[in-house]
Order: C-alpha cells, then structure tokens, then sequence
C-alpha cells in the first residue's frame, strides 16, 4: 500500500514542476525580446548648440548588427548625412558620436539615430530643431547708472509777457526803374537881339516914298489926260 502512495507523489510533483517551467520560461524569454533601446538623450528639441557637441543616448536592439548618427538641414529634412563612422558596438546611456558643429553655417537642423538589425531592419529615433548658433553675439554688461544730484529748490522764473514789435517791411520793385528826365534850367541872355529896323534911316525912307507917291499920281494924271483926249 505505500507503493501507489509514493508515485501519486512523484506524478504530483512532475506536474507541478512541468507547470513552474511553463511559466518561468516565459518570463525569462521577455527580457531577450524586449530588449530595444533607441534614443537620444542629449542634445534634446529646442536645444541651442556650438562648437563640439557630444551626442548621448542609447542604441541597442536585438540581432544588433551597427547604429550610425545623422543630420539634417531644417525641422523635416530631405536629405541627412552622417556623422563621423558607422559603429559596431551598441551603446547604453552613453556617448555616440561628436557633433562638429564649427563646419556648418547657423540654423536650424534635426539629428537622427539608426540602429540596424542584422536582417537589415532598423530602429530610429529624431531629434528636431536643434539651433546651431556658433555666431550668436556675446551678452554686453548692462552699464551701471549713475546717480543724478538731486537739484535745490529754487523760485520759479517769473513769466515774461511778450510785446509786439513794429516790423518794417521793404517791398521791393518788380519792374526796372526810369531814368530820370532832365530838369530845364533857365539862363538869362547875355546879349539883346538887334531890331531889323534901323531908325536912323527913316527920314530918307519918307522922302523916297513920298516922291515915289508924286510920280506915281504924275504918271496916272498923264494917263487920264491922254484919254480924255482920244
């Protein structure tokens, strides 16, 4: 009778330990599974950067076979190229590449991370945004101010009332000025003019003319006489 009790026992325990496995297998395997860590930690969105810059972050999946780090020019670019080498070696929360930022002109620009399965299949993670700003100028102190004396009280200046003044004003002329006509002056003759007359000669005058009356009336008497007589 203790025979069939013994291996009721060992079938029990055969049981109990297939079911154990069947659950701790399981458990064991996902850990294997899920082992896939893709990511950028340092420099994050919005970041501001210049000069050398160390990457950091994470690359491990499994079947790992390289992960390499990349940029772009822009929010969403259309092109992206590596920097430095392709690496065979994951990494976790640690150092993957130096970014040589002294090489590229100020802007705006996204990094991404590739990690690749042997099957060719990959995992990868972006980064947006990333201001490169080696030429952003320096902050200027803020100059101190300097106090200002305050003033004496003093008597306020007394209100001057302005008079008006006479203002001459000279209109000039828009047409040429005349000369001006000459002024007649009167002068007194020196010297008399002479009578066309003479005086002198006026008795000699009468007596001629009166004997020229007298042979006139002579000449007419005789004329009247011989007319009478025919």
């Amino acid at each position: 009778m203790g025979r069939p009790i013994t291996l009721r026992y060992v079938l029990v325990a055969v049981l109990l330990g297939s079911a154990l496995l069947g659950v701790v297998t399981p458990a064991l395997a996902a850990p294997a599974q899920q082992q896939t860590q893709v990511q950028i930690t340092s420099p994050e969105i919005n970041a501001e950067v210049r000069g050398m810059v160390p990457i950091m972050g994470s690359a491990l999946v499994p079947d790992f076979q390289f992960y390499k780090v990349e940029f772009g020019v822009g929010p969403n670019p259309a092109q992206w190229a590596i920097i430095g080498n392709m690496h065979d070696q994951s990494v976790v929360n640690g150092q993957l590449e130096v970014w040589d930022t002294t090489r590229l002109p100020d802007g705006v620009y996204s990094l991404r991370l590739h990690a690749v399965k042997q099957d060719g299949n990959f995992e990868e993670f972006i980064v947006r945004q990333i201001v490169i700003a080696n030429t952003a100028p320096t902050e200027t102190p803020t100059p101190e101010e300097t106090p200002t004396p305050e003033a004496s009280p003093t008597e306020p200046p007394l209100e001057v009332t302005p008079r008006a003044t006479a203002t001459v004003q000279i209109i000039a002329p828009t047409a040429a000025l005349s000369q001006p006509s000459p002024t007649p002056t009167l002068s007194r003759p020196i010297q008399q003019n002479e009578l066309p007359i003479d005086p002198k000669g006026w008795p000699q005058a009468f007596c001629y003319g009166s004997l020229a009356t007298g042979v006139v009336f002579v000449l007419v008497g005789i004329v009247f006489g011989i007319r009478r007589l025919l």
